[in-house]
């Protein structure tokens, strides 16, 4: 029998994530309450997935506010409709306690409109 992980997927890493890439939420968001938080605050998490790599397989991404917000607009307030929706992170240099990092940022995603096919 094949030795399987326990917990939760490895987080996601900055280094993975080029901009604008396209994500698939794999589970439900689950609250970390504060006192379980590096943070010091409540913070969302989501498991995803690139939805054309295998490989890469799953990762755990604590949402900051901004990505928890838009989301929750977008999906709504029942977790289990987040299941299976696309989101763009866009990767965003920005100073977080007098360092430059990158900071990663979800938003909902909706395909680009095909072009329409006329008839000659």
């Amino acid at each position: 029998m094949p030795v399987k992980r326990l917990g939760r997927p490895p987080f996601l890493s900055v280094n993975e994530v080029e901009d604008s890439d396209v994500f698939v939420i794999a589970e439900p968001p689950y609250l970390v309450d504060a006192e379980h938080s590096k943070y010091g605050r409540e913070r969302y998490r989501i498991v995803i997935k690139k939805p054309d790599d295998r490989e890469f397989g799953l990762r755990t991404w604590t949402l900051n506010t901004t990505t928890s917000n838009r989301l929750l607009d977008a999906f709504g307030e029942d977790e289990k409709l987040w299941i299976g929706k696309r989101i763009r992170i866009r990767k965003h240099a920005e100073f977080v306690l007098g360092k430059q990092k990158f900071v990663l940022y979800g938003e909902p995603y909706v395909d680009p409109q095909k072009p329409l096919e006329v008839e000659q």
